[in-house]
């Protein structure tokens, strides 16, 4: 598997959750005595919301992920039987 495809899936992932955790920090309340049921849930819903997205991507990414390592690990295979079959048959004498 690529390395540097890997790579960049770590610090996707770590965006993300650094995004999601902001996301909801900022819901959080700041020490108001007043409650502002309206506001609080539309950050509730904007923490799930962000939560649904990140949750997907990651899927989506991990998915990539597992094609990319099938497709390499199918390329690996083909070209070794290729070689193995090329080693085994006798050379074509002219």
């Amino acid at each position: 598997m690529d390395t540097k495809f890997f790579d960049e899936y770590q610090q996707q992932l770590r965006e993300w959750q650094k995004k999601l955790v902001d996301t909801w920090i900022e819901s959080l309340p700041n020490g108001k005595k007043e409650l502002n049921f309206s506001e609080n849930f539309e950050k509730a819903l904007k923490l799930q919301e962000e939560a649904v997205k990140t949750y997907l991507e990651v899927q989506e990414k991990t998915t990539q992920t597992i094609i990319e390592s099938q497709k390499q690990f199918w390329a690996d295979y083909f070209e070794t039987m290729r070689t193995k079959s090329a080693e085994k048959t006798p050379a074509n004498v002219a």
